[in-house]
């Protein structure tokens, strides 16, 4: 490292001084750069900064989805979708309900001149009254 020349031996001082100037430099930026790592806080609020801004572009993209004429025409479209469902679901029930032995016999004793009122966990009458309709009614 040290080469005398012609200036001789204050020309190998200076070179080693440059030299540890440069050593010095070095540690002092790989201090720094553990230092960094080790700041368990600092990283932290990068990463939040980082999911902050990640998460702002993908709320303005779903803004800017969302408000598109085509948007707009897929959600009027699965509104009709649920309902049609809603009312199949309700003309199915209405069906169903319509097929039981006591809607039937509600049904048939409707115009009846004998009322008959029938408990929905009993299948026979328990009550009878006189309407006034039919062949017996006035």
């Amino acid at each position: 490292m040290t080469t005398q020349s012609r200036h001789g031996s204050a020309a190998g001082t200076e070179e080693l001084r440059q030299e540890v100037d440069r050593a010095r430099q070095e540690l002092g930026e790989t201090v720094e750069a553990l230092a960094a790592k080790a700041d368990v806080k600092a990283m932290a609020r990068e990463k939040a900064g980082y999911a902050k801004e990640m998460a702002r572009d993908r709320a303005a993209r779903a803004r800017r989805a969302a408000t598109s004429r085509q948007a707009k025409a897929r959600a009027a479209q699965g509104g009709a979708a649920v309902a049609t469902a809603g009312a199949v679901a309700a003309l199915t029930v209405w069906m169903r309900r319509r097929r039981t032995p006591q809607a039937r016999l509600r049904r048939r004793m409707r115009n009846a001149p004998v009322r008959f009122r029938v408990r929905r966990t009993q299948r026979a009458p328990i009550r009878m009254r006189r309407t006034g309709r039919g062949p017996l009614g006035r």
